[in-house]
């Protein structure tokens, strides 16, 4: 491409090469922007199904302690259909439901809460359709609820 000279003598404008370079970079850029982006979807999904996941238990055993009351944490597992649902006293109070992909790995317990914060131990493993993992531990001694990788 040929330069234009101004009023001072002076060359704007841009090469073929500088051109070609430009969009080389750009599409080199955005090539990796495609690869990484629907992995990183994926593992924010899971994280925040995670920490909900743990918010949500923490949140009852809390209530049952504070209200004297007993709630429980009930997983459904079916094909296609990954949620779990609160119950304060037998009543439900909320169904929650995975993002796209999210599901369980295996059956996890039933959790129960009742008015001294106790239930059972279990651990609650989350997946992804690329096999990435996380889990909920509830500790049955000291009642301890934590996320694992």
């Amino acid at each position: 491409m040929k330069k234009m000279p101004n009023q001072q003598g002076e060359d704007f404008g841009f090469t073929l090469l500088e051109m070609i370079l430009v969009l080389m970079l750009l599409a080199g850029a955005s090539f990796v922007l495609l690869i990484k982006l629907p992995i990183n979807f994926e593992k924010e999904r899971l994280d925040f199904a995670t920490t909900q996941l743990l918010a949500e238990i923490r949140d009852a055993r809390q209530a049952a302690l504070a209200e004297n009351n007993w709630y429980s944490v009930k997983f459904y597992h079916q094909t296609g259909d990954h949620h779990y649902q609160i119950f304060k006293q037998g009543t439900r109070v909320k169904d929650v439901y995975f993002k796209d992909g999210i599901q369980f790995l295996g059956s996890p317990q039933d959790l129960e809460f009742n008015a001294s914060g106790r239930s059972v131990g279990t651990t609650i493993i989350l997946t992804t359709p690329s096999g990435k993992r996380r889990s909920v531990i509830v500790a049955p001694v000291g009642m301890r609820i934590r996320e694992n990788d």
